[in-house]
């Protein structure tokens, strides 16, 4: 009889043991087998790939086992296989919600390390790798659109403008309003001269932020490249009205005026860029440029009979005082000594540049100050010579 009684007794364990798997397998958590119990082993000794073969293992056999699973998915994203890292954490979920934080915390992991390479790539001019980090990325969490974004960059830095494109064309499809994303690729296709493309995408993103002067400067910038010149002085100017001491906005439609001969309005937005900075370069030298063409376009208009003609850079004006009613020579002269000191200052900030000393030059000699001007053509002519 007592012979009986520990098999008995080892029964009631064994039925006991078999009901409490039972249970927790309903949990969707399950008893650990002997490839799981090898696997933990595994992983605690950093053997990743002896750790994966015991886990698809038991995953193959109990798919229902909610730690094999997520562990699994541990295994495959030490080995940076993170679609496979995915499915394993998505099954891990689906059965059970015990190691939700878990995954959270390593999806948010490798996703950082991921995402921070691809920056650190970028800044080291390392666009294929960081293409690779910020596709990686991408798989661990497809809800971040920045990724996306920093990858359509990579793609366009590393010379793959169809691959970019498309990406920034999904982003602007699901976020239409998204308007870094239209900078971006407007961006793009005005790298590749599709200066059509470019402006429909900014228009676009204008509607839905018509207040954004960042979008008004780049369409004022494709608007320019198409030709269409006045819509690309209406675009800077609502852009201006929104933010009026913008230097970068204030420099290109002063730039656009110049182009368009508009020496006027080209000196006005200069005047109003050097309040601002007084030792811009750019605007010194255009702004004395713009005085100096107004005085060479004066000096070219019909003159009344007799009247004296103003110097030339060979010839100074040495009879021009004697005629003060003269109203075009007084205002070309006017002109004349209003572009000398802006020239001189930019030759100052700039001493190599050989166009400030040579307008310099031609302003000082249209002012008949010979010597000045013989020195500041020299200057010219050494420094082109040097380039």
């Amino acid at each position: 009889m007592e012979s009986s009684r520990p098999s008995w007794r080892r029964w009631v364990w064994a039925s006991i043991r078999a009901w409490a798997c039972g249970v927790i397998w309903g949990l969707g958590i399950g008893c650990q087998t002997k490839e799981l119990a090898s696997a933990k082993v595994h992983l605690q000794q950093h053997n990743w790939n002896e750790a994966v073969v015991a886990l698809e293992k038991t995953v193959a056999g109990h798919p229902e086992n909610a730690e094999a699973q997520f562990l699994l998915g541990q295994g495959y994203a030490l080995q940076k296989r993170f679609a496979e890292m995915n499915r394993a954490f998505t099954a891990s979920l689906a059965l059970s919600p015990q190691f939700a934080l878990e995954i959270k915390s390593w999806r948010q992991k490798y996703f950082s390390e991921n995402f921070n390479a691809g920056i650190k790539a970028v800044g080291a001019d390392n666009f294929s790798a960081a293409v690779a980090a910020f596709s990686a990325a991408a798989i661990i969490d497809a809800s971040q659109t920045e990724v996306y974004r920093q990858l359509a960059y990579a793609h366009a830095r590393s010379g793959d403008f169809a691959k970019a494109g498309a990406l920034y064309q999904n982003l602007l499809a699901n976020n239409p309003a998204d308007w870094e994303t239209a900078l971006a690729a407007a961006d793009l296709y005005r790298q590749q001269q599709e200066y059509e493309k470019s402006a429909a995408v900014l228009e676009q993103a204008l509607r839905q932020n018509p207040r954004q002067a960042k979008i008004l400067a780049a369409l004022a910038e494709s608007y320019d490249c198409l030709g269409k010149h006045d819509e690309a002085l209406a675009a800077y100017q609502q852009a201006l009205a929104i933010v009026p001491e913008d230097k970068e906005l204030l420099l290109n439609l002063a730039r656009l005026y110049l182009a368009k001969n508009d020496y006027a309005h080209a000196i006005l937005q200069y005047a109003n860029l050097l309040r601002l900075e007084p030792e811009n370069f750019a605007a010194n030298y255009n702004i004395g440029l713009s005085y100096l063409k107004t005085g060479e376009r004066l000096q070219e208009l019909p003159r009344a009979p007799n009247a004296p003609a103003l110097a030339s850079k060979a010839q100074p004006p040495a009879a021009v005082d004697s005629f003060p009613t003269q109203p075009l020579i007084r205002e070309a002269l006017r002109n004349f000594k209003t572009a000398v000191p802006f020239l001189l200052k930019a030759a100052q900030l700039d001493t190599l540049h050989a166009g400030a000393y040579f307008n310099l030059g031609a302003g000082y000699a249209r002012l008949g100050e010979v010597e000045k001007a013989k020195a500041a053509f020299k200057r010219s002519e050494q420094l082109q010579e040097k380039h």
